[in-house]
């Protein structure tokens, strides 16, 4: 489709799309369809007929090498070809293993001292001296394990040779036909390209003993690379008359078509811009299309017609068209604020603490329309209590959304007093319930969690039940006790419960709209399948979690419309380690890109200037940085942009800096990197690896782990 519009373009653009060329396009394509057509089944009979005579070539000399070896005045190959197959089958699968080796080689390497092989090998190498054709041998089939049991092959090259004994992988189909050929029967053959030798047409007939028990091939093979030169020069007296054929054709079917086509067709363009022309002047009684007088008497007149009726009822439409646009964009565009304001209520910046380690947040809101009414939210109520809150409004729309802004300020405000879960659902309740005259009511799940006991209050007021994964379980329903809603009656009181999370501890909560997701069968997502996808998800980030229940939705709707608003909320308590003092630790939390660097060198630099480090232990570090940030910028989210923390701790007695690098990227752990030869030059030398090394070798201690769904880097440098 061009870019530009047919106004925009110049006369050569407009020759290129125009229908005339478009139609002469269209013909050539359509005869050049033909053609190949026509080509593809010319070329299929020729190489048909050509491969026959291949083929007839290939039997007609098995059929006479036959004849010669199967006389046994000149030799008995039923002794030779007995004793090679049977020393092949009786080889164990090792020793099969080792088929086209020396080592294999020399179990059979007696045989070809023998008289029987040697008369053999004279004889089918005459035959392949005197005659066209790739290569005439002696061998047997096992059906046991599909494969071709070479006994004499005279080949020339000693790359192709197959020595007695050697075997390879054939189709059982074609070669019981040649075992089973008889006088009379079709001619057996097998046409195949093998990487090692090409196309080949391959014949055989089998050899048989006094009994009429059939002990061996003869097969012959012959190249089809004639058939390829044969197919190549048919193409190109092909190509060269379908090229003047069809041009021929395209011209004069482009000659028909600006006729009996292009020409009206242009003149209802040309009627249709002086139309919009006198519209734009004021004029609205012209008769344009009216006065064409197109009497093609086919759809074209039709159209022409059409456009003449359609002239003279466009003016009310038009006006009514321009009313209804306006109102349109009125509403969408206050849609659009209203959907803006909403998203801009919820906390929606991840990472959420950046400065804190033992808590990961991540939430997530997808309404049905413009805007929802569910809602989620988490802060601090101080720097040891995290409040965490999930509420559904009920409806959809705009009213949902103003309801749920207001039920949101204040569960907020009110936790934010420091009052217990039930006490703030009470207070939101009595608040709301003074001036609900529209009756609406929200689901409410509250939880503040004391960050450093892992012990969390909760109140639930009509809301899902929320979701708990121990340290080493699975998630798992906590069915605890709802209360009525908000919004419903004045005098209801809420009761609490308690959770204690472990460290590793994480808890999910959502709304209806997940479980209640429904497909175009009208089946629900159902609380099961949440489950689990969450514990598919298990051990991954909160981010990670949330993104594994949203996939498999996904999944299970299908095209259906989203039915409900789906919010989601995870938190993943890390809690703090024995000892751990992030007081004393200095943290930088930024984006991982290469342009951050010199912002962590700075951070890094400006605690080594307190410690007056020496300038060679501070260009050590810098260079260790330098390295191990970039690994994170250009590999940890690729392609995606995640964040990274350093951390920088000061030893003593020694004095040492710590500086721990933290990403929750893909696990990597570049020390497990094998060193690189240093002693080799750089042109012999592998690429890679050399700024790890640098690292292990000017740091005094580098360690990683990968923990929490974290990567986790430290380096430590004596002072």
């Amino acid at each position: 489709m061009p870019e530009k519009s047919i106004r925009e373009m110049n006369w050569l653009e407009r020759g290129h799309y125009a229908l005339a060329t478009k139609t002469f396009r269209a013909t050539i394509i359509g005869a050049i369809g033909l053609g190949l057509v026509a080509f593809v089944i010319g070329l299929g009979l020729y190489a048909f007929a050509l491969g026959g005579q291949y083929v007839g070539t290939a039997f007609n000399l098995s059929r006479t090498a036959k004849g010669v070896l199967a006389l046994k005045s000149y030799v008995d190959l039923e002794p030779l070809c007995s004793d090679v197959y049977a020393k092949y089958k009786s080889l164990s699968e090792e020793e099969l293993a080792k088929n086209d080796t020396p080592e294999y080689e020399a179990i059979f390497s007696e045989f070809k001292d023998r008289d029987d092989y040697k008369k053999a090998l004279d004889t089918l190498t005459y035959f392949k001296q005197t005659s066209d054709v790739y290569d005439i041998y002696l061998a047997v089939y096992d059906f046991d394990r599909g494969c071709l049991v070479y006994i004499v092959d005279p080949e020339d090259d000693e790359s192709f040779t197959c020595y007695p004994g050697y075997f390879e992988y054939a189709n059982a189909k074609e070669f019981n036909d040649m075992i089973s050929w008889t006088e009379g029967d079709k001619r057996p053959y097998q046409i195949e390209n093998t990487e090692k030798y090409g196309w080949l047409a391959t014949s055989g007939l089998p050899l048989k003993n006094q009994y009429g028990e059939v002990y061996a091939l003869v097969l012959s093979d012959v190249s089809l690379s004639q058939v390829g030169r044969g197919m190549r020069v048919f193409t190109l007296q092909f190509s060269l008359a379908m090229f003047v054929v069809v041009n021929l054709v395209a011209v004069f079917m482009t000659l028909h078509m600006k006729k009996h086509l292009v020409k009206p067709l242009n003149d209802i363009s040309d009627a249709a811009q002086n139309y919009i022309k006198d519209r734009r002047d004021g004029r609205r009684d012209a008769t344009h299309f009216s006065d064409l007088h197109i009497s093609t008497g086919d759809e074209l007149e039709n159209l022409a017609l059409i456009m003449a009726d359609m002239e003279t009822d466009l003016s009310d439409y038009e006006n009514y068209l321009t009313r209804v646009t306006a109102e349109k964009e009125r509403v969408g565009t206050e849609l659009a604020l209203a959907t803006r304001i909403q998203a801009d209520m919820l906390p929606n910046t991840f990472p959420a603490f950046p400065d804190r380690s033992d808590i990961d947040v991540y939430a997530v809101m997808e309404p049905a329309k413009e805007v929802g009414g569910d809602f989620y939210d988490y802060f601090l109520v101080d720097e040891d209590h995290l409040a965490l809150v999930i509420a559904d409004v009920s409806g959809k729309g705009i009213p949902a959304a103003l309801f749920m802004m207001e039920s949101k300020i204040l569960v907020s405000n009110f936790a934010k007093q420091g009052l217990s879960p039930k006490e703030v659902l009470r207070q939101v309740n009595l608040q709301i319930c003074d001036h609900n005259k529209e009756e609406m009511f929200v689901t409410v799940w509250l939880g503040i969690l004391d960050l450093t006991s892992g012990k969390m209050v909760c109140a639930n007021a009509g809301h899902e039940y929320p979701v708990l994964k121990s340290t080493k379980g699975d998630f798992e329903l906590v069915k605890d006790k709802h209360g009525f809603v908000i919004g419903g009656l004045d005098c209801v009181r809420y009761t609490e419960y308690e959770l204690e999370l472990e460290k590793g501890a994480k808890i999910f909560v959502y709304t209806d709209g997940v479980p209640e997701a429904t497909n175009e069968i009208q089946q629900l997502f159902g609380t099961e399948r949440m489950l689990d996808a969450l514990n598919d998800a298990r051990d991954g980030t909160p981010k990670e979690i949330i993104q594994s229940v949203l996939w498999a939705v996904d999944v299970f709707v299908g095209d259906a419309p989203q039915f409900d608003d789906m919010t989601m909320l995870c938190v993943h308590y890390i809690g703090k380690e024995e000892g751990d003092d992030l007081a004393n630790s200095k943290i930088l939390t930024v984006d991982a890109v290469p342009d951050n660097i010199e912002k962590v060198t700075d951070f890094v630099n400006d605690e080594l200037s307190a410690l007056d480090c020496p300038l060679k232990i501070q260009m050590q570090i810098d260079v260790a940085i330098d390295e191990l940030f970039s690994n994170i910028a250009h590999y940890a989210y690729n392609p995606d942009t995640g964040p990274a923390t350093v951390m920088v701790d000061i030893e003593k007695d020694p004095l040492a800096v710590v500086i721990t690098f933290v990403d929750q990227g893909r696990p990597y752990d570049p020390l497990k990197k094998e060193d690189p030869d240093v002693t080799l030059s750089a042109d012999e030398r592998e690429v890679g690896g050399l700024g790890i090394f640098l690292v292990k070798k000017t740091m005094d201690d580098v360690k990683y782990e990968y923990k929490d769904g974290k990567n986790i880097l430290t380096i430590k440098k004596n002072i």
